[in-house]
């Protein structure tokens, strides 16, 4: 990696917004210059061969899946989540193998993700995107990568690629640990209106319509929801969704679709809470020490994309993409530590705009015999972001800890060369490379003189190798064995840190992650499918900005090693049964410490019933360990295991669903943290609370404790 300190000012800072809007002009040109290209005879070609294709595969040449490249990458589809909780995007995570989202200030923010080993936080190891948007938010208010999936109405999604490790060139920020893009459809079979009521004054309202209009496919969705959430001060959840998608295909051999969604979300939270205050009865476990806690937050998306197969052996697809998004989000974590007057409530403010777009060549080639795919693609993001972070009390504010305007641009090119040896041997090799322009400017700020000025440009650059193999051992067609894929993986990449630090002396603009995988894939007699696979991450800098506190904070290299298994069964004709398992040894490579929250094992799995025609039925089951909540394990994070059941009954053009979460009513923690914090009674009483305020606060585990028993049913009308 390379890291230049530019000096700063307003030219610089011009100059980067105009490479930011060029590098999409010329992502256009060059598209245009590919469709300008496409000879007379090529297009004959193409009208030639295109009855053939749709006989073998129509449209597939626009939307084939190919064959996967590593023992843990998997395309969930809508048929998929029909009995398993997806009312909201947060549940459709937890059904991932592997994956776990919680919730911990009330339902408007970002989830915690925790996967492979990784506390995620809110994002900062996983790459979440929306047909391509980014949906990780980089130098955000409230910590690096900060993913908000609130946006996204389940009813509109049609897949989701799933892929675990650093091993994909056309993976960038945040893809350590893993990447997730959401699919949506281009149309629905059967229009449709939805309405759901639960516990906690749930309310859930979801229309979806696709009129044809002309040669153009269409998708329009609604979604109103409501939430008091279990917590004693309810949570107050409310948000709007709209989701509009409108799809064309000039000719079988090219897709354009374009869609805009909007978002607003407003919600109280009742925060996490000391653990000592609950098990001394003074507080109840959904109780609050501040419910003045909670925010508003706001996004609207455009997202274009074109992709074009002028001929079976290339293709090719350019996105352009625009995002405005707002937070305002209120805290208060230590109480009354800091501050004994007036607490310790903070408010976070980021408010953005961010665009880009990406253009991918793909094309097949012929290679001594040998049959050779061969992908290059560029990509650019920029952001330009108001952030700041604030002392508050009952949500007004009363000074500034810091306000900057933050200029964030990403440029990034990779390739990616598949090579078919035989017919049961694949290798694959790429290349990706990432260069970043941070800009940090200081707002000058009246009569504000508690915040220091921050201010500064740099540049930080990244080259990232991708290697993949896989065997096919077994090519004879009657052997049991013949759906069996071996996996040998090995990758780099990384994730950005935040750009208040890329900017300051000694800071850093990117960690760089290295990882390598062995796994096995098979299916047995179409019934049984088994995956396994062993690996390992290293991180080589852990260097995370804190948003809570406008400071930053280096915490070394890191070194995770696991193993993930999966299994899917058809044990009868009428019923099937699944099971994901990851094991995870997450540690600091110098000192041996824990890592905060890193999860060490989690499970998931269920059975599910077809015992009548139009009846379903499904019994989930999830597990998450025991944790160590601090780096010397004295502080320990209690694990949970819950269980759903889930019915789903259709008649004619009208289904009914009936949904128990949590069945066994399990007293569980959704999230937590080892936490230094002061009660007000506590001020005064013990030395690390001392009545003026400044002391070190006593350290405990504050906790968000999950739903209690949670019964929804639903209504759908199809028209």
């Amino acid at each position: 990696m390379s890291r230049v300190i530019l000096l700063p000012g307003e030219k610089c800072r011009a100059v980067r917004r105009l490479c930011g809007w060029a590098w999409c002009v010329v992502v256009l040109l060059w598209a245009a210059g590919l469709s300008y290209g496409q000879d007379t005879s090529g297009r004959q070609e193409a009208g030639r061969v295109s009855a053939e294709a749709t006989q073998r595969m129509p449209l597939i040449t626009v939307t084939e899946r190919r064959p996967i490249s590593a023992a843990t990458e998997t395309r969930v589809r809508e048929n998929d989540f029909a009995v398993r909780p997806h009312n909201t995007a947060s549940e459709m995570l937890n059904n991932l193998p592997g994956f776990v989202a919680g919730q911990h200030a009330g339902g408007g923010k970002a989830m915690q993700y925790f996967l492979r080993g990784f506390d995620n936080d809110h994002g900062t190891d996983v790459a979440i995107s929306v047909d391509g948007i980014p949906v990780n938010m980089v130098s955000h208010a409230h910590g690096q990568g900060y993913a908000d999936l609130n946006f996204l109405i389940p009813e509109v999604v049609e897949s989701i690629d799933y892929r675990k490790g650093p091993y994909f060139a056309d993976s960038g920020n945040f893809a350590n640990s893993g990447s997730v893009n959401f699919i949506t459809k281009d149309d629905t079979v059967e229009n449709s209106l939805r309405a759901v009521g639960g516990s906690f004054n749930t309310m859930r309202y979801v229309g979806i319509l696709s009129p044809r209009l002309g040669p153009v496919q269409s998708l329009i969705a609604n979604e109103v929801y409501f939430t008091d959430g279990p917590s004693k001060h309810g949570e107050h959840f409310v948000k709007y969704n709209f989701f509009g998608k409108f799809t064309l295909r000039p000719n079988p051999r090219s897709k354009l679709s374009l869609w805009t969604s909007l978002y607003t979300g407003d919600w109280d939270a009742s925060g996490q809470i000391p653990l000592r205050e609950v098990n001394s009865g003074r507080l109840d476990r959904f109780g609050s020490l501040d419910p003045s806690e909670g925010g508003r937050s706001d996004r609207e998306n455009v997202n274009l994309i074109y992709t074009a197969t002028p001929s079976l052996e290339k293709s090719w697809s350019v996105q352009l993409y625009f995002s405005r998004y707002r937070l305002r989000m209120f805290s208060n974590f230590t109480f009354f530590s800091g501050d004994p007057v007036r607490g310790d409530g903070i408010e976070q403010l980021d408010t953005r705009v961010l665009f880009g777009g990406r253009a991918q060549y793909r094309r097949m080639w012929t290679l001594g015999g040998m049959l050779l795919e061969s992908s290059l693609g560029f990509e650019t993001r920029n952001d330009n972001a108001d952030v700041g972070l604030f002392r508050q009390q009952r949500r007004q504010r009363f000074s500034t800890t810091q306000k900057v305007e933050v200029w964030e641009n990403a440029f990034s090119g990779y390739t990616q060369h598949e090579l078919f040896l035989r017919e049961w041997l694949r290798f694959i090799v790429g290349l990706r490379g990432d260069f970043f322009v941070f800009d940090v400017d200081g707002r000058s700020r009246p009569g504000a003189t508690d915040a220091p000025q921050l201010q500064g440009d740099a540049t930080d650059g990244i080259v990232s190798p991708k290697a993949s193999l896989i065997v096919s051992p077994f090519t004879d067609p009657a052997s049991l064995w013949h759906q069996t894929d071996l996996f040998l993986n090995f990758g780099m990449g990384y994730h950005s840190n935040d750009a208040r630090d890329a900017v300051q002396p000694g800071g850093s603009g990117l960690a760089r992650s290295s990882g390598a995988e062995i796994g096995a894939r098979t299916n047995l007699y179409n019934r049984i499918e088994l995956a396994a696979s062993l690996w390992w991450l290293d991180l080589g800098s852990e260097l995370v900005f804190v948003g809570d506190e406008g400071t930053t904070e280096q915490r070394g290299p890191t070194r995770r090693w696991g193993v993930d298994a999966e299994v899917r069964a058809e044990v009868l004709p009428w019923l099937l049964l699944d099971y994901d398992l990851t094991y995870a040894d997450p540690r600091f490579r110098v000192t041996g410490e824990a890592i905060p929250l890193a999860p060490t094992l989690l499970m998931n799995g269920g059975l599910t019933a077809y015992p009548a025609e139009n009846l379903s039925a499904a019994l989930r089951v999830r597990f998450l360990d025991d944790r160590a909540a601090n780096e010397d394990r004295s502080v320990i994070a209690r694990g949970y295991s819950l269980i759903d059941l889930l019915l789903r009954y259709r008649w004619r053009n009208i289904e009914l669903s009936f949904d128990v979460l949590n069945l066994a009513d399990t007293d569980w923690r959704e999230t937590q943290f080892a936490t230094e914090s002061c009660v007000r009674r506590e001020l005064g009483r013990d030395s690390r609370c001392p009545r003026r305020g400044g002391g070190p606060g006593i350290l405990d585990t504050n906790v968000v404790s999950g739903y209690g028993i949670n019964v929804r049913g639903g209504l759908t009308v199809f028209f």
